[in-house]
């Protein structure tokens, strides 16, 4: 075999073994690497002059989330191409034998303040207070069966 066949055959066997490795580590090691979610948004909601815009969306993740569903809110400003995660919590409420999507309301209270409120006893999963120069309020509220 030629010298210049030689070289390529072992630079193939070269990332060959380095994408191999990639995909142990990936789905072996470190399986929530490995994660798949599947996202749609539920409501869109412009800020009164439309300068930001506050997005609920919901997702369902593959596992090792299985069967997890997930309500986030982002905002967005400059027509949606910045958007940042304010608010992450379970998107159901169960309790003894009974299921009901998560009732989750956005207001904006001024055109860079967005109160979420949401249902007492959520287990939020992440919620900040700043983005940009948008503040954020939080409020529970008392949830009413359907």
């Amino acid at each position: 075999m030629p010298t210049y066949a030689r070289i390529v055959v072992g630079i193939f066997a070269v990332f060959g073994f380095a994408y191999s490795a990639m995909l142990a580590f990936a789905f072996v090691v470190h399986p929530s690497t490995a994660t798949f979610c599947l996202s749609y948004d539920v409501m869109e909601l412009p800020s009164p002059t439309r300068a930001y815009q506050a997005t609920i969306t919901n997702s369902s993740c593959s596992p090792p989330y299985e069967h997890e569903l997930q309500t986030s809110v982002f905002v967005s400003a400059n027509g949606g191409q910045s958007s940042a995660s304010v608010f992450m919590a379970p998107s159901a409420m169960a309790e003894a034998g009974s299921y009901s999507p998560m009732p989750l309301r956005l207001t904006w209270l001024s055109d860079a303040e967005l109160e979420v409120a949401y249902p007492r006893g959520v287990k939020m999963q992440s919620r900040v207070d700043r983005v940009g120069d948008v503040r954020l309020a939080y409020k529970e509220f008392a949830a009413s069966k359907p």
